[in-house]
């Protein structure tokens, strides 16, 4: 059925649904008007105030770096007359519009304002409001609209997705409906493409991001896939193209590259170093062309017979590195990761802290980085209260300067202690409520926000003392093992005497007595269809974990990668050479993060690896040269 044959006084939706474009137009009519909206009435000129506004800017204002040009682009591209291009939110409030003089003074240009929502239930049928709805380019013209009122504009709408495919926001163009524009919307489709595609680059720009095409001339355009990997092939993400292009193959988070193209992962580095340019297959047979980005400057390591293979230099396998019999395959491994926590001392620990959180005693759990705190608070919780949800707060990533504002939300500390009712902008403390909150890199909090978390505390105890089910049930906070006796960090006294209860010092890695079964493991949460030998065993507990768990998932990452077979076997020498400890320890600032502690011994070795050549380091790692004196200066 044709458009002529709608009914466009009544906007009503008896239309043949054979056209995907008709049925989507006819959909939103059918929306609207249970919306209670009427075609001949006027749209609601939602407009957001000036404070609620800028706190959506502020939100977007990361992607709008992206966004702005390609609206100036596509502008240039499409302007003619009494024409516009837009941006909006998830939400549909336009934040940027570039508009001409002759839209600008018309109904359309006072409408489409910075600030204006454009969601269906305010503005009827319109292409933002419906790309926003079904997630999907949209075209709406002319009488396309709900509302007889823009019946005289055509726009055209595209989502902005992330890699994750989560909505970013529309970008819009909209001209009057007699302008021409046959070619509008593949503009404004590859408009957003190119956002998405430099915004997966910003994203992943600490991995190496393999970009390939089917055509090698290809390679350049907005419609190349691209992945990102880590530095030993395992999968870190992908864009629209990328999975579009591998459909069929799974390329999913942590899949390895071996597991989509038909050749080994180091071997395509050694390629694209020499060549920048490589014609590989994927496990489905499929030919494509692939580059790096950046260029290929990595070091290489494999095994090739009895040689190992270390940025070109090759030296003789150690006899425990070698091939072992299969008879010394490893039995009854796990099939699945699960949490292990068999050490006697932590399950003993463990134990004792689930009855003492049951009971309303907060929890310290102390450590080194990487030593497992987290996971351990997440079994606490399981063993104590079930099903019941653990709010994770990261002490490091909170702003001093807006800490109550995160912490009780909308209405500050006034709403949280007279209970106010809950809003959209309730703080994390709200929505801890009924649960269990865990407090993590609390030694970075200082004394204000300590008395803060100590009046909370008190304030919500008193509250489930009162058998109010809606009061937090448990209070965990996790930092470094000297936290409370380390006069570096400052506690006050009455946050001090808040957090006296049960307190857990974790093991290191190295002195765990289930380290075995710990291997294990994280070996099946890696790839559940590897196993470790009895001798990988025996190599990985002889080592000295000071990285902790951090350290031993990239070990047998590294393994797995570079593995023949099922069995992990001489591999794991291999790697664990390759992460050999060189007594290099995280500078002061460093310490209690675990991403920063491993980015400044990683600048420290580089620094020794150059002899002391700040600009070598900065270029290698690529980082400014005064973060690289900034952790050198303090070690």
């Amino acid at each position: 059925m044709s458009v002529e044959n709608w009914d466009y006084e009544n906007r009503e939706a008896s239309v043949n649904r054979a056209s995907g474009v008709i049925a989507s137009i006819a959909d939103s009519w059918s929306r609207c008007r249970e919306f209670g909206l009427r075609a001949a009435g006027t749209p609601s000129e939602i407009v957001l105030s000036e404070d609620k506004f800028k706190t959506v800017f502020e939100q977007n204002e990361s992607i709008r770096h992206f966004v702005i040009p390609e609206m100036e682009l596509l502008y240039n591209q499409i302007a003619g007359t009494n024409f516009m291009v837009a941006y909006a939110d998830p939400g549909g409030v336009v934040l940027d519009s570039i508009q001409d003089e002759d839209f600008k003074a018309g109904e359309g240009g006072k409408a489409v304002i910075p600030g204006s929502v454009w969601v269906e239930n305010h503005r009827g049928t319109n292409a933002l409001g419906l790309a926003i709805h079904t997630k999907k380019p949209a075209i709406v013209t002319g009488k396309d609209h709900f509302f007889h009122k823009l019946n005289e504009l055509s726009c055209f709408a595209v989502p902005i997705f992330d890699h994750e495919e989560k909505l970013l926001g529309v970008i819009d163009a909209t001209s009057n409906a007699k302008a021409r524009n046959e070619h509008t919307l593949a503009l404004v489709k590859l408009a957003s493409r190119n956002i998405e595609n430099r915004l997966f680059s910003e994203h992943f720009c600490d991995s190496l991001i393999l970009m390939f095409h089917a055509r090698q001339e290809y390679l350049p355009t907005t419609s190349v896939a691209m992945i990102a990997v880590d530095d030993y092939g395992f999968i870190e993400g992908a864009n629209a193209n990328a999975k579009a292009v591998l459909n069929g193959l799974d390329i999913s988070r942590t899949q390895h590259f071996g597991e989509i193209f038909d050749v080994q992962f180091f071997d395509i580095v050694d390629q694209l170093r020499s060549n920048g340019i490589i014609s590989i297959k994927d496990r489905m047979g499929s030919v494509v062309f692939m580059r790096a980005q950046p260029p290929i400057s990595r070091r290489v390591i494999k095994v090739e017979g009895d040689l190992l293979i270390n940025d070109g230099k090759a030296e003789p396998l150690a006899d425990n590195q070698k091939a072992i019999p299969n008879s010394e395959m490893a039995q009854n491994q796990p099939t699945e990761a699960k949490l292990v926590f068999e050490d006697e001392v932590l399950a003993k620990d463990i134990k004792e802290a689930v009855r003492g959180i049951q009971l309303g005693l907060p929890l310290a759990i102390l450590g080194d980085p990487s030593t497992g705190k987290t996971e351990i608070a997440r079994e606490i919780n399981l063993q104590a209260f079930g099903n019941s949800k653990l709010t994770e707060i990261d002490c490091l990533h909170i702003n001093p300067e807006q800490f109550e504002e995160q912490m009780f939300g909308e209405h500050g500390k006034i709403g949280f202690f007279d209970q106010a009712p809950r809003t959209s902008k309730d703080g994390k403390l709200f929505t801890a409520r009924g649960g269990v909150v865990l407090f993590k890199n609390v030694h970075s909090l200082d004394t204000d926000a300590q008395n803060i978390i100590a009046a909370a505390q008190q304030f919500e105890d008193a509250q489930r003392d009162k058998g109010h089910i809606r009061s937090i049930k448990g209070w965990i906070f996790s930092g470094p093992i000297d936290w409370l006796d380390n006069d570096d960090f400052q506690i006050s006294s009455r946050f001090a005497n808040s957090t006296r209860g049960k307190k857990i010092n974790t093991p290191s890695l190295s002195h765990r007595s289930d380290f075995e079964k710990v291997a294990c493991a994280i070996a099946s949460a890696c790839s559940g269809e590897y196993t470790l030998s009895p001798v990988a065993l025996r190599i990985l507990k002889s080592c000295n974990w000071t990285g902790n768990f951090s350290e031993l998932k990239k070990v047998i990452r590294l393994a797995i990668s570079q593995s023949t077979g099922n069995v992990i076997r001489q591999e794991i020498s291999e790697a664990v050479n390759s992460f050999a400890d060189d007594g290099l320890k995280p500078c002061p600032h460093c310490v209690g993060s675990p991403v920063r502690a491993e980015t400044c011994i990683m600048i420290q070795r580089s620094w020794e690896e150059t002899g002391g050549n700040v600009s070598l380091v900065a270029r290698r790692l690529g980082v400014s040269r005064n973060t690289v004196y900034k952790h050198v200066k303090n070690t």
